[in-house]
């Protein structure tokens, strides 16, 4: 967790004052295209935005406003306080930052920098500590729950069951977490649901897509660049588990390799993330996100996600869509594998969007990350709350050495 809090100031410091999205990017086409030239305001994702928020235009222009200055808020905490604040996220009712500590002294801070101040009991070290012993106690996963972390805006820990499947053993590591929480004094809350989720490759066909050969059809998430003169796209890492597979474009020619040497695919605790290079001819990477539909936008850079901020996603089964991150630093258990570190938003989904690209910020659009699943309920086929998780990007730039490919707003 404190890893991950050091790595989120270092891209708060690279990318200012900036708010993160992600939306899928048409990172690789083929032919000598020129890119289309970024829009201010892109029809298809501010209309997304209006149409999945509910907001009028004039709301999302004042909600994305809010937003960037509670980004604005976030670095200027992090660089006052000395270490990772219990919580933080943005409240859109008063649209303002709000920051958990424990003591005055880092309340004063908090109030200096404009943001809210909530005095709680247990920090994040406490909270994350917990984290810890019941991710232990689990080991490979438990027959029926589907995850757990921290419950920033509750000051605990939260943990996710699902109703129909759950059994003896859900019920015994339920008490046991319950257990774990007393003894810390640390509230654990229970969320019972029946969205179990999965991971979404799927064989839908439509709008931007890349297909990895044997593995399904996927999205393109980001454009990389990296050591030498390496080019090619970031996804989920449940695309690319297969080394040295052919990557082929959304109008069937070969883009390049997927998992060149096996070491380029991470699809269990670090992560769901992989890269595709892309060396095929005619093909070049851009800074742009498309999806199915809309205008395309140029992302301008990446930054953390944060609980309560608006963002949007695309991908080449769903096209763009819209929500609020909901949950950062979650553990999943997809069934067949326990990823940690997962972000959640209330955006839908459908299968063949894994690996496509989160966003926000219409007018200055940064990268959060790639789609990694969801539940059942897609986007066209309602059948309750709707659930998004994503990887962030930073985990996948940070480890192979990579550049994001970035645009002018």
């Amino acid at each position: 967790m404190e890893r991950r809090f050091r790595l989120a100031a270092l891209w708060g410091a690279t990318v200012a004052a900036v708010l993160v999205a992600a939306g899928p990017i048409g990172p690789a086409h083929a032919g000598p295209r020129p890119d289309p030239s970024p829009q201010p305001a892109p029809r298809g994702m501010l209309d997304a935005m209006r149409r999945d928020l509910g907001l009028s235009a004039a709301q999302v222009r004042t909600r994305l406003a809010q937003e960037a200055e509670a980004h604005r808020s976030v670095a200027a905490v992090r660089r006052a306080l000395s270490a990772p604040p219990a919580g933080m996220w943005f409240d859109p009712a008063t649209g303002r930052l709000v920051v958990a500590v424990t003591g005055a002294a880092d309340a004063r801070r908090v109030r200096d920098v404009g943001a809210v101040a909530r005095t709680v009991p247990h920090s994040r070290a406490a909270l994350s500590g917990l984290v810890r012993r019941i991710s232990h106690r689990a080991g490979h996963g438990v027959p029926g729950v589907t995850g757990w972390g921290v419950d920033e805006r509750a000051n605990g820990v939260v943990l996710r069951v699902a109703r129909t499947r759950r059994g003896p053993r859900t019920d015994a590591f339920e008490r046991t977490v319950r257990g774990l929480g007393a003894r810390a004094r640390i509230p654990v809350t229970v969320e019972r649901s029946d969205q179990t989720p999965r991971q979404q490759g799927g064989s839908v066909v439509g709008g931007e897509r890349w297909m990895p050969g044997s593995e399904g059809i996927c999205s393109i998430g980001f454009s990389v660049t990296g050591p030498g003169d390496f080019q090619g796209f970031l996804t989920a890492g449940h695309c690319t588990l297969t080394p040295d597979q052919a990557a082929y474009g959304k109008d069937g020619s070969l883009l390049g390799m997927s998992n060149q040497g096996g070491g380029h695919s991470v699809n269990g605790r670090e992560g769901d993330f992989g890269l595709v290079g892309v060396d095929g001819p005619g093909w070049t990477v851009s800074a742009n996100v498309a999806g199915q539909g809309g205008t395309p936008v140029a992302v301008t850079g990446y930054q953390e996600g944060l609980v309560g901020m608006s963002m949007c996603r695309s991908g080449q089964s769903s096209g763009w869509h819209c929500g609020q991150i909901t949950r950062v630093d979650q553990t999943v258990d997809y069934g067949n594998t326990v990823i940690e570190g997962l972000s959640f938003t209330n955006a839908c989904s459908a299968p063949g969007d894994s690996g496509g690209s989160y966003v926000t910020q219409p007018s200055a659009p940064m990268a959060l990350g790639v789609h990694s699943g969801g539940g059942p309920a897609t986007c066209g086929n309602f059948g309750g709350p709707t659930l998004t998780i994503f990887q962030p990007i930073g985990e996948a730039l940070a480890k192979w050495n990579l550049r994001l490919k970035t645009g002018s707003p």
